[in-house]
């Protein structure tokens, strides 16, 4: 009779301590924004625009829009990396988060012994792992939507008739962005009704062959191969995984601006070239017009000009920002092909304080439908693509966000 009444009057303190925290109490598995710490390992320092500075990025994004702790770590070496991340551990990181494939055997070791943390990896896009705990994330991205989008403009784009792409090693990523690539300029020429002899030419097929230069190509034969691709008439070239050299651009700036120099000689020898007057005469209202206007011809000339410029779509990273042009002046990206990577870093915060990695998937890819991929601003390009362009190929990634196109 004792143990019972104990036991009531047990029950009954439980009860009365749940009420009191009824008002006070984060809903159960949310953890408040100040007392969340998000810890960053990356391997590497990593360029401009890599996905380690992406990642670092996003980490200061998330921490300013969500309010959470954060600290980051960048590693030298692989061996550095189990000490890392139990160093993440003892600082009581709620979320681990790991760039790149050297993170994901350590990572999955971890969580299988520290259930009550979560841990993510961020891969490159086409890598992949499969994750074994259920406080295990793993992203990566699918950028063959924004490819095959990106074949339509630079179909829609282009003044001569003819694009092309360029790719390093032939691996599966590549295969599918060279595919996607040459699917989206097929469905231009589809839309535009044209004749096989009128329609766009593309070097890649939608079985993926196309140009390969092999792992790790020099930038010297990226540069040859962007000059042979402009000499055989292709205004518009995207550069896929492995073929993002500086050189490539720089080939393209330079007969760009050979062209440019080219048109303000003859638009200069075209205003020196005017009729003379009879001897004694006056100059007719008609050749004093014609004086006038031809300086206006000259200035209006620019290096970017719509017609007749080469341009480049960039791979992974915003290349308007993350790469150089001669002289200081922009790179001459029509867009880049992206993951949104800070999208990603606040998805994996909000859903770990919510304790909800085991209640979505764990294997997330970002797609147009999350809105995690796409493509950026043409910037000063943005009046070389045809608006009816601009439209269609806003149409074709929502047709992507809903699902109804799939490659």
């Amino acid at each position: 009779m004792k143990f019972f009444r104990q036991t009531i009057a047990l029950l009954i303190a439980a009860l009365a301590l749940a009420g009191c925290a009824g008002t006070n109490v984060a809903p159960s598995g949310y953890i408040n924004a100040a007392d969340f710490r998000t810890c960053l390992l990356t391997l590497g320092k990593g360029g401009v625009g890599s996905i380690n500075a992406s990642a670092i990025t996003a980490l200061r994004d998330g921490q300013k829009r969500l309010g959470v702790a954060a600290r980051r770590s960048t590693l030298d070496s692989p061996a550095k990396i189990e000490k890392a991340i139990a160093r993440d551990i003892s600082a009581n990181c709620s979320l681990i988060i790991g760039v790149g494939e050297a993170f994901v055997e350590p990572l999955m070791e971890q969580a299988k012994y520290h259930r009550s943390r979560h841990f993510a990896l961020l891969l490159p896009p086409g890598t992949s792992a499969q994750a074994t705990r259920e406080n295990l994330a793993i992203v990566t991205y699918d950028l063959s939507q924004p490819a095959y989008v990106a074949g339509f403009i630079a179909a829609g784009t282009s003044a001569s008739g003819q694009v092309a792409a360029i790719a390093g090693k032939k691996n599966q990523t590549n295969q599918t962005l060279l595919a996607a690539f040459a699917k989206g300029v097929a469905r231009y020429n589809a839309e535009q009704g044209a004749k096989k002899s009128s329609a766009v030419k593309v070097n890649a097929k939608a079985d993926g062959n196309g140009l390969y230069l092999g792992e790790k190509a020099p930038a010297s034969k990226v540069k040859g191969q962007v000059e042979t691709l402009i000499k055989q008439g292709a205004d518009v070239i995207f550069f896929a995984e492995g073929a993002q050299s500086p050189e490539g651009l720089a080939a393209i700036s330079k007969v760009n601006q050979d062209r440019y120099q080219a048109a303000k000689a003859a638009a200069e020898a075209s205003k020196s070239a005017e009729p003379e007057a009879d001897n004694g005469s006056e100059s007719t209202p008609e050749s004093s017009e014609e004086t006038t206007s031809s300086p206006a011809t000259t200035d209006s000339l620019a290096e970017n000009d719509a017609v007749g410029s080469i341009t480049a779509i960039w791979y992974l990273t915003d290349g308007h920002q993350t790469q150089g042009s001669p002289a200081g002046k922009n790179p001459p990206i029509l867009t880049s092909i992206v993951p949104d990577i800070s999208q990603a870093m606040i998805s994996l915060i909000e859903e770990a304080r919510k304790d909800r990695f085991a209640a979505n998937s764990t294997q997330i890819l970002g797609t147009y439908q999350n809105g995690w991929v796409g493509l950026t601003p043409f910037y000063e390009y943005d009046s070389t693509v045809p608006n009816e362009v601009k439209k269609k190929s806003q149409i074709i990634e929502e047709e992507f966000r809903q699902g109804t196109l799939k490659l």
